[in-house]
């Protein structure tokens, strides 16, 4: 375990590869982390996942060979499994009379698996007592292996405390990631893949996979044999009974990476093979391309972190990136957003152009429709990381 800031973290080779969350490290590129023992070493960012919310940095230890963890398969988990987190909540660890710092730990199950949590693609759902502080720490079996990081929790009235439902990274996307990330990926950072082209049906499909509504002409969709009116059955050996299934599979991987794809067309099955292109909000989500250019956001303005687009319904949040300031705010993705301080919104560009008039730091409230409710949120925007 490594104490990271005000977060936590885990140490995964002996020569002090070590996982966080995103949201934990920020953009700062070097750092200090305390390990167990109470000693400080410097950490050099090798690279990060924004999107996944999934950073790897490289401790310096010199020849001292560190603690570490082996990952675990968390295919292999199942509901009502036991499963321990560790973590720094709320800051809380001191020196113990051993001056040895020692992680904060809670028992808890695998309530879920393959929940789809927006950009927690495919994440593991648990009981486990999880709060601020606990990000970016370990998710461990009995057995002393790593199955997730965890990083998100879900939250009631905008209370930002543990409420039994808590979301870890899972090991085998970790898996995934980690052979690109170790070589630093394109400038430090890894991007997730998508198949570009390729639009989904948003309804009940009855179990029978995810739905193809479109194929855009001359798009790796097109060339890699997919039709409208497929539905998409399986990725990777991975079943998939819908759009958000489909989803959260594909997730789970890097752009450039090949994977298998059955769909069934008629009466026949048909494998596909695609490499994945890189993940854009949109096209990512399974909506297609968005109706038209977003406006031109000038440089210094407030920075919410929701992707929103007009729909048959309204301005609809569509993707919350983690630990944004939307997320902190507690819109979710489906929120419709009906205003902004009080005044009507019903474009989406007259929601950007309210929302850019504003500085970080500006608070700004909505008023959203979630399913049935109205439900009113005070978001503080925050500074757009492409400003940086």
């Amino acid at each position: 375990f490594v104490f990271f800031g005000g977060g936590s973290g885990v140490l995964i080779t002996e020569d002090g590869l070590c996982l966080t969350n995103h949201h934990v490290a920020g953009t700062q590129t070097t750092t200090k982390v305390t390990l167990h023992s109470g000693k400080q070493y410097p950490a050099k960012l090798v690279c990060t996942d924004a999107l996944g919310d999934l950073s790897l940095f490289k401790i310096d230890a010199g020849d001292e060979k560190l603690p570490f963890i082996l990952l675990g398969d968390s295919d292999k988990l199942e509901m009502g499994q036991y499963v321990v987190a560790c973590g720094n909540p709320f800051g809380i660890t001191q020196r113990d009379v051993d001056s040895k710092y020692y992680p904060t730990i809670t028992l808890g199950i695998i309530s879920a698996i393959h929940r789809n949590q927006q950009t927690y693609f495919d994440c593991i759902q648990t009981d486990a007592s999880v709060n601020p502080g606990n990000s970016g720490g370990p998710l461990v079996t009995l057995d002393g292996r790593l199955v997730g990081i965890n990083g998100r929790i879900a939250t009631r009235y905008m209370n930002r405390v543990n409420s039994g439902v808590g979301y870890a990274i899972p090991s085998n996307q970790i898996r995934n990631f980690l052979p690109p990330m170790k070589k630093g990926g394109e400038n430090g950072k890894i991007h997730h893949g998508m198949v570009a082209g390729l639009q989904l049906l948003d309804q009940n499909t009855q179990g029978q996979g995810a739905k193809v509504a479109a194929v855009r002409a001359g798009t790796t969709a097109e060339t890699a044999g997919f039709k409208k009116g497929d539905f998409i059955t399986a990725v990777n050996g991975y079943a998939v009974f819908n759009r958000e299934r489909y989803l959260g599979v594909i997730g789970t991987y890097p752009e450039g990476t090949e994977v298998s794809v059955r769909v069934k067309r008629d009466d026949e099955s048909v494998d596909l093979k695609v490499e994945l292109d890189r993940y854009n909000a949109m096209e990512g989500l399974g909506f297609g391309l968005p109706q038209r250019p977003a406006p031109v956001r000038p440089k210094g303005s407030g920075y919410l972190g929701a992707y929103v687009e007009e729909t048959k319904d309204g301005v609809k949040v569509m993707d919350v990136r983690p630990a944004s300031p939307a997320d902190e705010a507690g819109l979710q993705a489906g929120d419709l957003i009906l205003s902004i301080n009080d005044r009507k919104v019903t474009t989406r560009d007259e929601l950007l152009q309210r929302l850019w008039q504003r500085k970080p730091g500006a608070r700004v409230k909505f008023t959203v429709k979630r399913g049935a409710e109205e439900v009113t949120v005070e978001a503080i925007l925050g500074k757009n990381p492409d400003d940086e």
